[in-house]
């Protein structure tokens, strides 16, 4: 079976609930970096709908983009076609995707549960003492091997009424499939949100998938020899509102984006740069509807009979491109608490941008942000 075809069939998940995520942390960041991953964040909040019942359940669901009459099956199958399609072999660059879970050896979680963890998403599945600081280190052990070092921790301690974390871990390194020549890289300024700043500015000519709109202009840069992976720069006309922009962003967009390229001859300017970014997404993600599965109340009896809520969606991200290509990393802690009271065409990027990593071969949103400074 194709797990890519399959794929193909429907609209992505991680693109509409990723643009919405994209669009709320930018909201409460202005002047600030964002650096989101739609997939890996997608990919955990599936995991954990696998416990989830009844309204709860429906919640989850309309949070991912899924309508309330799909199965908890059909949501596994498209989330593990997803991580086939990202994960093959043949896609010209590296890309790894891993699942984990940690379970309070206190709590008798439902065996089915972790059964259907490891059955679709491939989850390592650990049952450990919450009390002990070992398990800290063995979570954060996790996360520092699934990212090649780029995000070595994922928590701090754990809070006495947490019994559950699920994770997901995505990394990313490609080289550009024609790479930026060094000696070009000059020093210039960028017009940074909160004010100018100096950045080391690269420079490409050559033919490039390039695409204008009303308000903005876009290219398309390919890592390896198959260009599967795409790094779209999506540059706001000078005097268009980064803040704005971002907030006018949707699935038709970059479908329209994706649509209307063509092959130009381009002078592109683009700065390098790398950034982190550390949140807990609980806020924006029940802004988008998955409150009721962060209340009391909600029902994770598919996971325990206890009465468990979404207390926390630790988020952490890494990204850096150069002149030879693109390294990215992130990690999502899902944690589960016990419920209780508690021609040649110019295009300068000199200014703030967005920038949108996509498997074209899954059309997966793999890493999404709002670039406001060129400085971690």
């Amino acid at each position: 079976m194709n797990n890519t075809a399959n794929t193909a069939s429907k609209p992505n998940v991680t693109i509409g609930f990723g643009l919405s995520l994209l669009k709320k942390e930018a909201a409460a960041s202005t002047g600030k970096n964002v650096l989101v991953s739609p997939a890996s964040v997608a990919i955990a909040l599936a995991m954990t709908l696998n416990g989830a019942k009844e309204a709860t359940l429906d919640a989850m669901k309309a949070t991912l983009g899924y309508n309330a009459d799909e199965s908890v099956e059909a949501i596994n199958a498209s989330l593990a076609a997803i991580i086939a399609g990202v994960t093959d072999p043949n896609i010209g660059v590296v890309l790894k995707v891993a699942n984990a879970i940690w379970a309070d050896k206190s709590v008798d979680f439902k065996a089915d549960f972790f059964d259907r963890a490891a059955d679709s998403y491939n989850a390592q599945v650990n049952t450990a003492d919450f009390l002990d600081p070992q398990t800290v280190t063995d979570i954060n052990g996790w996360a520092d091997t699934n990212t090649n070092g780029k995000i070595p921790t994922i928590i701090d301690e754990i809070s006495p009424d947490m019994v559950m974390y699920l994770l997901n871990a995505v990394y990313f390194k490609g080289s550009w499939s024609t790479k930026f020549d060094k000696d070009l890289t000059s020093s210039g300024s960028f017009a940074g949100e909160a004010g100018a700043e100096d950045a080391d500015l690269m420079f490409r000519n050559g033919d490039m998938r390039y695409s204008e709109g009303e308000n903005y202009a876009a290219v398309a840069l390919p890592f390896g020899d198959n260009k599967r992976v795409q790094l779209y720069v999506l540059l706001p006309n000078p005097g268009v509102d980064i803040n704005t922009f971002v907030a006018g962003l949707d699935a038709s967009v970059l479908a329209a984006i994706k649509a209307n390229t063509y092959e130009s001859e381009v002078d592109l300017t683009l700065p390098r740069f790398e950034l982190d970014y550390d949140v807990d997404l609980k806020d924006s993600l029940c802004a988008l509807g998955l409150e009721p599965a962060c209340l009391p109340g909600a029902d994770f009896t598919g996971m325990a009979d206890e009465n468990l809520v979404i207390s926390t969606v630790k988020h952490k991200t890494y990204a850096k491109f150069d002149e030879d290509g693109g390294e990215a990393a992130a990690v999502t802690a899902v944690g589960m608490s016990l419920e209780c009271v508690r021609f040649t065409t110019q295009m300068r990027v000199d200014r703030p941008f967005v920038a949108i990593l996509m498997d074209e071969g899954t059309d997966t949103l793999l890493f999404a942000g709002k670039i406001a400074s060129t400085k971690k």
